[in-house]
């Protein structure tokens, strides 16, 4: 059970989003004004924030409140359908993830729970930082990998999500990145200094991504991110953020990576194409074999499993998503 608190002034739709989070088994607690809100979450730091946005109860400045006095808190902002740049104006008000109305019980309590649980990888991926440090100053002959339990915890969290996104068709994304020539620059070097190479790279990649996104060391000198609601042009702009961000490493000079990229992008209509955290991740990998047969410094791609006809039926963005309900956004069964 988390403790979630929805900010919002309107008595129907914070009852509705009530009954939708705890109906999922979620603690709610409601705040009908910007500074209650925030008294709650001084008082009883919830696992997630949950804001409305509108001409009378400005959301996004309770977000940048709670960024300042709790940058660990998540923060979800719910937008008007008439909204034309929610993207952009979560993003700017710190806020992890954006929803636009109409709005349905399952893209609430999806997203709601999708964010909680990047929470707790987010939580794992800072255990195997912080173990690959305490590597690199003990001077360790350990390889520079996620612990067990946290890598399977990962991995269990990846499974799970491929599973919703086929049953609430929104996209996610799966890159693979990998030094180039890994055994020539990186596997020489002695595993203090390979050590902090990689943590360096970890570092530099984790920079280029937003907070829902994860990334971990999956095994030697290879990492594996996971991007929620991302289609496939947005992924591509992310892998060539990474490669260009791994060119930064500075204990490695001419460091260079490659990235191979799987996109599952279900369509709005009924039945679903078959795929996998298995296939996703074999043509993730497929893809980074290509890019380094290329040359590497490259990215390779393309989206899996894309369905016909039907446009998406999340819109995503900045962590955003939309689905159908009436035009004053109250929440809908």
């Amino acid at each position: 059970m988390a403790l979630v608190l929805v900010a919002e002034p309107s008595v129907a739709v914070a009852g509705a989003l009530r009954r939708f989070l705890e109906g999922a088994g979620h603690e709610v607690l409601v705040a009908g004004a910007v500074q209650e809100a925030l008294e709650r979450v001084r008082e009883l730091a919830p696992v997630l924030v949950l804001s409305s946005v509108t001409e009378s109860f400005d959301g996004e400045s309770l977000c940048r409140q709670v960024k300042e006095e709790l940058p660990g808190t998540p923060v979800l902002l719910l937008y008007l359908p008439e909204e034309e740049s929610p993207e952009t104006r979560s993003a700017s008000a710190g806020a992890e993830a954006c929803l636009v109305g109409p709005l349905k019980r399952a893209t609430v309590v999806s997203c709601v729970s999708l964010m909680i649980q990047l929470g707790k990888a987010r939580e794992a991926v800072s255990v195997a930082r912080t173990e690959m440090q305490l590597l690199q100053q003990q001077g360790s002959r350990r390889e520079a990998t996620a612990p067990l339990s946290d890598l399977e915890f990962f991995k269990r969290l990846l499974f799970m999500e491929v599973k919703r996104s086929r049953r609430y068709r929104y996209p996610i994304t799966y890159l693979l990145l990998e030094p180039d020539r890994y055994a020539e620059t990186l596997a020489p070097l002695p595993p203090p200094v390979r050590t902090s190479a990689l943590a360096e790279m970890l570092r530099h990649i984790s920079d280029g991504l937003r907070d829902i996104d994860v990334a971990v060391p999956f095994a030697e000198g290879r990492f594996i991110i996971f991007l929620p609601y991302t289609p496939y042009e947005g992924a591509l702009v992310v892998a060539e953020r990474l490669r260009q961000r791994v060119k930064q490493v500075e204990s490695v000079q001419g460091l260079t990576a490659s990235l191979g990229v799987a996109v599952f992008e279900p369509s709005a209509a009924k039945g679903q194409a078959q795929v996998s955290f298995g296939s996703l991740m074999k043509e993730a990998g497929e893809a980074l074999r290509r890019a380094q047969a290329d040359g590497g410094d490259r990215v390779v791609g393309r989206a899996v499993a894309s369905e016909p006809a039907a446009s998406v039926a999340s819109e995503p963005a900045a962590s955003a998503a939309s689905d159908d309900a009436p035009p004053d956004t109250t929440p809908q069964e």
